[in-house]
């Protein structure tokens, strides 16, 4: 039987060759390759061979413990058994062997894998670099997963003190979350008024929010939020299948605590490092938050587009509702948005926003869930988002009902928080005593107030003064650039000139209630920007004009000096100051009507009357109770009091909020209550920074309460004031209840106030303009511009119903006598009377002695001889 011819390859130069025939079919025999020369020891089994050992490459070695003969290759002619002769081989390049004598026999029994595979061993390829024992594979793989085993050992050890680590900051991280959250002013019930903030993020509680919208937002971002720890393993290796096999990345597998954790380190660069500190940052959260605080701050604080942070903003800017009032429609589309808030934002690519909807539906469709969705109500949503700029911003979108408010707030901050930056400290709860509903209807009342006049020309500014500055004007000056500098705006005195600008009339407007204290609405001027932030209510000082005649007949009246029953007497009145200088105060419209009772005086404002009530108040008696009323602390007396018979005619500078305030003390039994706005702040830790009580908020150097007139002067007040609010011109305005109140105008129509109360408001009105060089005009009087603009407001307020509308109650310190119309006495049978209230401990000077029978029925011409 011929051998089946064999390549050989040599495991010392790897060059294979054939091998020499014939071939042996047993036995062992060494191999010298006819490349290199080198050898090796071959095992033939049934004409198959196998290496089973490499000799060393020294030439010289010689076989000891071998018997070699050669074999001849045998021509095909011949057997394999016959020899050839020797001389066959030189020069050849062909290999030959060298059998070694191991075994002189046959092997009596041949492996059985030789029986079974016959040519494994010729078709295996040896190599010098591998060991042909099974147990240098298996040393290998237990090497190479040691290696990995260890590198997994240290890798979690190190991961999971990275998440001790990091379990510790996690209280730091969420307050660092704080920062930038907007400050919230809340009116006396709760509501929100303004906001102050550089970046809006929601703060709303889960509860805010519908079933529905944790549903959806749960479904699309997170299915399985309430079951993994802070990482979804499933859905990383789905994701990375889809993404392998769609060659690009079509699916994330963040979970919502990791997309938290990503919003809190702020890090959005593509890195295994932030990776890695964000899932650490997701198991931290995990150990130390609830899942329903993970998912609220989540809500609260990812990206919605247009600088909306959380679902609370995003629902205010897209769809201008609070979260229940959300369909489930809309719902989807704000839970499309926080994986790409500006790729899918419905005003910028309403497109790409649909097409990221529809592929939400058909997911919802897949799953059983949310069948009824109503696909034409999106299409009416992106044609309704079409009339917006894509530009637009929750910035933009601001709207404060309570600009002014919202300024003082900030300066209270400030001041309480000394170097802090209240933007990036944020969270502020400042709960204030405003009506949200009463406040929201101020500016705009006045805005169109303002214009309607104007356009009437009921105002009209008008130059009043052309030479030098004068000291009011000076003083005007100081005051501005003080408040400027304390309260950190630009004051543009050139703005003020007026030649530029027909329309800057302004209007300042307070309310307070009239028991507490508490302002319940407060408008400072035109419209609150970068160049007009100055505050008219509560900063601006202006002369009152005859609003202040209220406090000095109440003055009066409670000093004994005079009582409501009496008669004066309205006739010129010249007095001669230092320096030979005459001084005549004049009424209104220059007339004169003589005799006239308090009540006619203080109706009709007489000043000749007036200056006569000071008169017989004294100086002393001006001193004590406008000290009383305006001027508690000494050193603002030195500086703001002036005690002159002037003062009678309203030429002191007082606020706004200021006579808001002395008001307030004749509807509330004499006596007066520091005013405020702000009753408490909270910090965003829930800490209490700030609450009524010692603090002189409005820094008017006032005790909180104190007692400037008797009660029954306030009775006899309201008596004497009702009269006066009655005429003052309230009822063009559309106001048909009751009040009390009076008018001011100031010189050359400067200043137009009037102040009115009621048991439940005293409102106070002025309006004018900033400069003092300017008037408004003959018709700019207190009772033309004031009075109607206090009617309007408090005409809606009650039409509302806004406020708990109290009535006046009936006398009970105070005493009503019967006085005669004729000489102001206690009245007889015989006399026309009428009814007067009088305080407790002073009566009426007497009974009428005059027999009015025989009196004739011609008027005492009471003006004869008086010039």
């Amino acid at each position: 039987m011929s051998a089946p011819s064999l390549k050989y390859l040599c495991p010392h130069c790897q060059k294979a060759s054939r091998l020499p025939e014939p071939t042996p079919k047993v036995g062992k025999y060494q191999l010298t390759c006819a490349h290199c020369g080198e050898k090796v020891v071959l095992q033939f089994m049934d004409y198959r061979f196998e290496i089973v050992q490499i000799l060393p490459s020294a030439k010289e070695e010689t076989a000891q413990s071998y018997h070699s003969f050669k074999i001849p290759m045998p021509s095909i002619s011949q057997s394999a058994e016959e020899p050839k002769s020797e001389k066959w081989f030189k020069g050849s390049s062909k290999p030959f062997f060298e059998k070694k004598v191991v075994w002189e026999k046959e092997p009596k029994k041949q492996s059985s894998k030789f029986q079974t595979n016959p040519f494994r061993l010729s078709r295996r390829q040896p190599s010098t670099k591998k060991n042909t024992s099974p147990f240098s594979y298996l040393k290998v793989a237990f090497a190479i997963t040691s290696l990995f085993l260890f590198l997994f050992i240290v890798s979690f050890s190190y991961f999971v003190a990275g998440v001790l680590v990091t379990k510790k900051e996690v209280p730091i991280y969420l307050e660092s979350l704080s920062k930038n959250i907007p400050t919230k002013i809340l009116d006396r019930n709760g509501q929100v008024v303004s906001e102050i903030f550089q970046k809006r993020t929601s703060t709303l509680r889960l509860q805010d929010y519908p079933e529905d919208m944790i549903s959806i937002l749960l479904n699309i971002e997170d299915q399985k939020f309430f079951f993994h720890g802070g990482i979804d393993y499933s859905a990383i290796l789905r994701a990375f299948f889809k993404n392998i096999i769609n060659l690009s990345y079509k699916q994330g597998a963040s979970t919502i605590t990791q997309q938290l954790a990503r919003i809190i380190l702020d890090d959005r660069r593509k890195s295994l490092n932030r990776k890695w500190r964000e899932a650490q940052l997701a198991f931290a959260l995990e150990s130390v938050l609830t899942k329903e605080q993970i998912l609220e701050t989540y809500m609260n604080h990812v990206y919605l587009g247009h600088g909306a942070f959380g679902f609370g903003e995003g629902i205010k800017f897209y769809f201008q509702k609070n979260p229940m009032e959300l369909s489930k429609e809309e719902m989807v589309l704000l839970a499309s948005l926080p994986s790409a808030p500006n790729k899918y934002s419905p005003l910028k690519n309403p497109e790409d926003s649909y097409t990221r909807v529809r592929a939400i539906l058909n997911m919802f469709r897949n799953r059983g869930i949310y069948p009824n969705l109503d696909r034409d109500k999106f299409v009416s949503f992106y044609h309704n988002l079409s009339t917006r700029s894509p530009n637009e911003t929750v910035f933009g979108s601001r709207h404060d009902i309570a600009p002014y408010v919202t300024e003082h707030v900030r300066a209270i901050l400030s001041s309480l928080e000394g170097e802090k930056n209240i933007y990036e400290s944020g969270g502020y709860t400042v709960e204030t005593t405003l009506d949200k509903n009463a406040q929201e209807l101020i500016g705009p009342i006045v805005r169109e107030y303002l214009s309607k006049s104007k356009r009437s020309g009921k105002i009209q500014k008008k130059r009043v003064r052309l030479k030098p500055e004068s000291p009011m004007d000076l003083a005007f000056r100081q005051r501005m650039e003080e408040i400027s500098l304390l309260n950190e705006f630009v004051w543009n005195p050139d703005q003020l000139e007026g030649d530029k600008d027909q329309s800057i009339v302004q209007a300042a407007i307070v309310g307070i209630q009239p028991n507490t204290g508490q302002v319940l609405f407060l408008h400072g001027g035109d419209e609150f920007n970068s160049s007009n932030q100055f505050n008219r209510a509560t900063q601006m000082r202006r002369q009152t004009g005859s609003s202040i005649k209220a406090v000095l007949y109440a003055s009066a009246i409670d000093s004994g000096s005079i009582h409501a029953g009496m008669k004066i007497l309205d006739a010129p009145l010249y007095y001669r100051g230092g320096g030979g200088k005459e001084w005549a105060p004049e009424n209104l419209g220059g007339s004169f009507d003589g005799e006239i009772s308090l009540r006619t005086a203080l109706v009709k404002s007489k000043n000749t009357a007036a200056v006569q009530v000071a008169e017989r108040l004294g100086s002393s008696g001006i001193e004590k109770y406008f000290t009383k009323f305006f001027f508690p602390n000494e050193s603002e007396k030195k500086n703001r009091f002036r005690g002159d018979l002037s003062l009678a005619l309203g030429t002191l500078e007082i606020s706004p909020l200021e006579m808001a305030s002395a008001f307030t003390s004749f509807v509330n039994q004499g006596t007066i209550k520091r005013p405020y706005l702000i009753q408490r702040i909270k910090n965003a830790k829930g800490n209490v920074l700030y609450e009524v009580g010692a603090s002189d908020e409005f820094k008017l150097k006032l005790p909180e309460e104190r007692q400037v007139i008797r009660p029954d002067t306030a009775e006899v007040m309201v008596s004497l004031l009702r009269d006066s609010g009655r005429a003052s011109g309230v009822r063009n305005g559309g106001y048909v209840g009751d009040l009390i109140g009076k008018t001011g105008t100031t010189n050359d129509y400067k200043d137009a106030w009037f102040v009115g109360a009621r048991p439940d408001i005293s409102l106070a009105v002025w309006v004018g303009y900033d400069n003092p060089k300017f008037g408004m005009g003959a018709s700019g009087l207190g009772g033309a511009v004031a009075a109607p603009l206090w009617g309007e407001i408090m005409a809606i307020i009650d039409k509302k119903s806004i406020l708990p509308k109290i009535q006046f109650s009936a006398p009970v310190y105070a005493k009503a006598y019967k006085v005669c119309t004729i000489t102001g006495k206690q009245a007889l049978a015989s006399c026309p009377s009428t009814q007067e209230l009088y305080l407790s401990d002073y009566p009426p000077d007497g009974p009428c002695t005059e027999d009015h029978k025989s009196v004739s029925s011609e008027p005492k011409d009471l003006m004869k001889g008086l010039y």
